[in-house]
């Protein structure tokens, strides 16, 4: 599989301004926590859980706490902003790239990747459901096993530990998913 199946453009970079009217435009007052997990939302491809959130910010934001970067993803959730992803574990972890795409996760390391969605047919939604329910959208997600992980056995070894160790240090102080809050 190449790797151009897992790049998708990242959105222009905006600045203070135009993330405060972006927040104010999805009903959110613009405080300075919402703006800087806005700001890094919009450029962290990793599909970060709220602990890594928390220690991407804490150097240049040292009060911001792990229940406040909760609190915004799960505003940031319901407004729009970002999207939960399935991950390893019960961690919430969010994708701040709203545009429709599908993802791959990768079954040995749990990394994620954005995989462009026009790279396979479009998917219809069965017509009808059972009791009720009705789709508001389709996500598509591969399970993959990743280049890193698939190449040497040096390579992949280290890999898994380095993963590993992201994942113990998450779920240290990690909350479980919760998508009905």
């Amino acid at each position: 599989m190449s790797s151009e199946l897992f790049r998708i453009s990242a959105p222009p970079s905006r600045d203070e301004g135009g993330r405060a009217e972006r927040l104010r435009a999805a009903g959110l007052k613009a405080t300075a926590p919402r703006l800087a997990i806005l700001g890094l939302l919009e450029t962290d491809r990793t599909h970060p859980s709220a602990q890594a959130v928390l220690d991407a910010l804490k150097p240049e934001h040292p009060t911001l706490s792990l229940s406040t970067v909760y609190e915004t993803l799960e505003a940031f959730l319901r407004a729009g902003l970002c999207r939960p992803v399935a991950g390893e574990g019960a961690l919430l972890r969010v994708d701040g790239t709203t545009h429709a795409h599908d993802h791959a996760v990768c079954r040995q390391c749990g990394r994620i990747f954005d995989v462009a969605s026009n790279l396979r047919p479009p998917l219809k939604p069965p017509s009808s459901l059972p009791e009720g329910l009705a789709v508001t959208g389709v996500r598509v997600e591969y399970e993959v096993v990743c280049g890193r992980c698939a190449g040497g056995r040096g390579a992949r070894a280290t890999h898994r530990t380095e993963a590993s160790n992201r994942r113990a240090g998450a779920g240290a102080a990690g909350r479980p998913r919760n998508p009905k809050r």
